[in-house]
């Protein structure tokens, strides 16, 4: 790095050099810099992966829930299909303990307590970083701090060339089960330090696909329907920069969904009718000021309203058939505080208020209002090369019903203490450690939905303990960048909260698991190798191995696998580009698992293994780029079940156009 920017100071001198004195001979010899420089994330004492627009480009991938399932330690449920469910569920600890912050705001969802990762595009995305343990940055909300993991969404903010106010974006997809996703993007500048940035995005596809239902030895070829879906996602920020060094953000978000659920595949019958509507949106700001340099104040807040509407024409009531509607409200404020003590010491405070109310066509509903508190300290010290965190978190949590007049209340301390070492000066190898104890309640919909809640499951509490390194070395020839990076972990769960699909997406039956313990290995590697001055290849391996057992005393399936929890996983990509081609292959591998808690030959899943190819060109064109790419996806058409009786689509491509002005 030195001696890049020693270049760089020389040519800039010799070029005003040159500028003022050789009026005749005032153009330099060209020089070419090709280093890569690396990430600071690595230096972080909790463990991270970032995925940039580039990267997930060339993965195939047009949603959070397709980039995610390439990252080490990270497993997507999904339920088939463009309108299938997706959630995430990171080193077999559930979904809900993953913390989903858009822009640094937590997201909720009226459903279950988990997001549906194939609702939220790529489209509007900058960065995707997750963090196991919590992020590396001080000021944050208290609400980051308070999960095991941290999916960390980054929006786009506008950049604008010299001269320009406008930038414009078109899209346009389509492909295999009807697909017609066209996308708009307008970013306007309004002043010197204020921009907006509109994004709208509408999806319909059909959704329908063959599948291989197995009876025994014999296989047949079966239709999967009531997969459609109609959706529209519309997104308005305004942000910018004021004269006291303060900047701001003001967000909008209105999603609309009206999706069909084909239920579980099983003998005799392949799907359901079910219907499901959404309607969710949400306002969210965000202001930030430096106070000075020994001060930095942060202020988020947030109003959430999320609609359900749940239709099963084939169950039966006595007032006809089945029809649910679920309301849900969030309030969340947010203060966060970073006080720089020394060179050496820093230490942040943030408080939180979240109040939750859920409303439903219920008789005897019990109309659940929580309110949550969350404060949190945290401290970091630096000293050469070593960086030692530590934070405490304390959760307050009060909960009243209606109708039974029912009243919860919860007090917790949770806590994580951190560190990193940089053993050489001149060698960027980092040595990390970390412990972490942590609370999470049930949700209202662990507690209350209407066959699928449980008023009697206690919270649950998990303690991670985590040990790794990350070796990364930039070089000058034709190897430009190597990356590797290896985490060893031990997990323990306490009353582990579980939800099992029965023969429905929307019904569920909800169990505490007494005691699981998970030991996990999670191995990565990535690597860029320059072929010639306009053509690179990049290489990215990523490699899980986890047994989660339920260590439950005196349990029925004691020191058995707990269900969805291959103990190997993969995911491989390679990627080409050559001036304005660029050509992508990937893999993704998971291995053998049970559906249920019994570990029996009846509940074990086969292995699967998709391939992905995509190809690209983009041409730029005075003020435009023109983008087109065609996928290919799941190659070799496997026919294979992420979740027990939810087959996944075969062989399918998707086609798509971008021009940017």
């Amino acid at each position: 790095m030195k001696s890049i920017l020693s270049i760089f100071f020389i040519i800039s001198t010799l070029n005003l050099f040159a500028q003022d004195t050789l009026k005749v001979a005032d153009t330099l010899n060209r020089v070419d810099v090709n280093r890569t420089q690396l990430s600071n994330a690595e230096q972080s004492p909790m463990p991270s992966q970032t995925l940039r627009p580039d990267d997930w480009s060339n993965l195939n991938s047009t949603t959070v829930a397709d980039a995610v399932k390439y990252l080490s330690g990270v497993q997507v449920r999904d339920y088939g299909g463009i309108g299938g469910l997706k959630t995430v569920d990171v080193r077999s600890l559930g979904a809900n303990h993953t913390a989903i912050l858009y822009d640094g705001i937590s997201m909720n969802n009226a459903q279950n307590g988990q997001i549906d990762l194939g609702r939220l595009t790529l489209e509007n995305i900058e960065v995707i970083s997750l963090f196991h343990g919590q992020p590396n940055n001080l000021l944050l909300p208290a609400k980051a701090f308070s999960a095991a993991s941290v999916l960390q969404l980054v929006t786009t903010d506008p950049v604008f060339k010299p001269g320009c106010k406008t930038n414009l974006k078109l899209g346009l997809e389509t492909g295999s089960f009807g697909l017609l996703n066209p996308s708009f993007r307008w970013q306007q500048k309004l002043g010197s330090q204020t921009s907006t940035n509109f994004n709208a995005e509408y999806t319909s596809a059909h959704g329908e696909y063959d599948f291989y239902f197995q009876r025994g030895i014999v296989d047949t070829l079966v239709r999967r329907e009531n997969s459609d879906i109609e959706a529209l996602r519309l997104e308005f920020a305004v942000q910018g920069a004021l004269a006291d060094s303060s900047s701001w953000k003001v967000s909008l978000y209105h999603y609309l969904a009206d999706r069909g659920l084909p239920g579980a595949a099983v003998d005799n019958r392949f799907f359901s009718e079910e219907r499901q509507k959404e309607r969710d949106y949400f306002i969210q700001g965000r202001w930030k000021k430096i106070i000075s340099p020994r001060y930095e104040i942060l202020l988020n807040a947030k109003h959430q309203y999320s609609y359900l509407h749940y239709a099963d024409p084939n169950f039966l009531t006595s007032d006809g058939y089945l029809e649910n509607t679920y309301k849900q409200h969030e309030n969340f404020i947010s203060v966060a505080n970073l006080f720089t003590l020394s060179k050496q010491l820093q230490a942040s405070f943030a408080a939180d208020y979240t109040r939750q109310t859920l409303d439903a066509n219920l008789r005897d509903f019990a109309y659940p209002t929580r309110n949550t508190v969350l404060l949190n300290t945290a401290l970091r010290w630096k000293w050469k090369n070593v960086q030692l965190d530590a934070n405490a978190l304390a959760t307050f949590w009060t909960e009243k019903t209606e109708i039974h007049e029912e009243s919860l209340h919860k007090e917790n301390l949770g806590y994580s203490v951190s560190a990193s070492w940089k053993p050489l000066a001149n060698n960027n190898l980092y040595l990390r450690v970390f412990h972490k104890s942590i609370f999470r309640a049930p949700t209202f919909n662990d507690m209350y939905y209407t066959l699928v809640g449980s008023t009697s499951l206690r919270p649950e509490f998990v303690d991670e303990y985590n040990i790794g390194l990350t070796w990364q070395k930039a070089l000058p020839g034709t190897i430009e960048q190597i990356q590797f990076n290896v985490d060893a972990y031990h997990n323990a769960i306490k009353d582990r909260i579980t939800a099992i699909p029965l023969n429905s997406l929307f019904r569920w039956s909800m169990v505490n698991l007494g005691q699981v313990d998970i030991d996990g290995l999670d191995v990565g590697f990535l690597g860029r190798v320059r072929l010639g001055t306009k053509s690179t290849l990049d290489t990215r391996v990523n490699y899980t191995y986890q047994k989660a057992v339920d260590k439950t005393p005196d349990g029925a399936n004691y020191d058995q696998l707990v269900p969805y929890t291959p103990q190997h996983s993969g995911a491989f990509f390679a990627t080409g580009n050559y001036k304005g081609f660029s050509l992508s292959y990937n893999v993704l591998y998971v291995g053998e698992r049970y559906s249920l808690r019994s570990n029996t030959m009846e509940n074990l899943m086969t292995d699967w293994l998709v391939q992905n190819i995509a190809a690209s060109y983009s041409l730029k064109k005075r003020e435009q780029t023109y983008r087109i790419q065609l996928e290919l996806n799941n190659l070799a058409d496997t026919n294979y079940q992420i979740i027990r009786s939810y087959p996944m689509p075969g062989l399918h491509y998707r086609v798509g156009l971008q021009i940017a002005y």
